[in-house]
């Protein structure tokens, strides 16, 4: 169900691939599930959370074009640009508009006392972020890979916004998002015969964070150094 362009140093012209998996010959083994939810008109909500300063890049072409896709095949799509949301804080007392423990701070507890008050206590974008992962079905990550994970932006939206009593709990019940549905998309810097060897590192740390959660993690599509490739081999 995803549909490839090209965009590099400030050309974002869509062409548009076959499907996932065709472009850069990567053929997907979830591409079949997520087609069948589509043409069998199970409509989806998607959030998709983007971390990448450039609008002119080919990791914004690849938001672009999926949120472009997703509504045409009549999902609804919300975004979350953290760029321009400017999402730079990492976890800190910040994050609440007041504590249960002002004299020391321990987030995973803060976070369990703002949920336990149906959010009432996170500070508004905050409490935003948790209401559009509540509502969606699906979650995007879209991003560059920096240094082999996720951009710090993100990596602070993965500890804000995966709160503890929200996304996870105690030891009895520790997967909260259920069956949501998770796939991340990034760009990389070095080409595939560099970054392949590190590939199976850098899926178990991003998919088991977010499948300790509950939700159920599909493969990735990654887009190999699309800046030093021709136009024809991004298609």
């Amino acid at each position: 169900f995803f549909f490839f362009f090209q965009a590099e140093d400030g050309i974002r012209d869509p062409l548009w691939s076959r499907g996932l998996g065709d472009v850069y010959k990567r053929q997907v083994s979830t591409q079949s599930t997520w087609d069948s939810d589509l043409m069998q008109g199970n409509k989806l909500k998607v959030l998709i959370v983007f971390a990448h300063a450039e609008e002119k890049s080919f990791c914004a072409a690849m938001k672009d074009a999926c949120a472009e896709q997703l509504r045409k095949n009549g999902n609804e799509v919300k975004i979350s640009d953290l760029h321009k949301m400017k999402m730079f804080l990492p976890l800190d007392k910040t994050d609440f508009t007041e504590l249960d423990n002002p004299s020391y701070f321990k987030p995973q507890t803060e976070q369990g006392k703002a949920n336990a008050k149906h959010m009432a206590t996170f500070e508004p974008q905050l409490k935003e972020e948790h209401e559009k992962l509540k509502w969606c079905d699906v979650l995007l990550f879209v991003f560059p890979l920096y240094w082999f994970h996720l951009p710090g932006i993100m990596k602070n939206w993965v500890d804000r916004v995966l709160s503890y009593g929200f996304a996870y709990g105690h030891a009895e019940q520790p997967a909260t998002l259920s069956p949501k549905k998770f796939m991340f998309l990034y760009t990389t810097g070095a080409p595939k015969a560099y970054i392949a060897k590190i590939e199976p590192q850098i899926f178990t740390v991003i998919n088991y964070a977010i499948a300790f959660t509950g939700m159920t993690v599909l493969e990735p599509y990654v887009a190999y150094a699309p800046a030093h490739i021709t136009n024809e081999e991004r298609v």
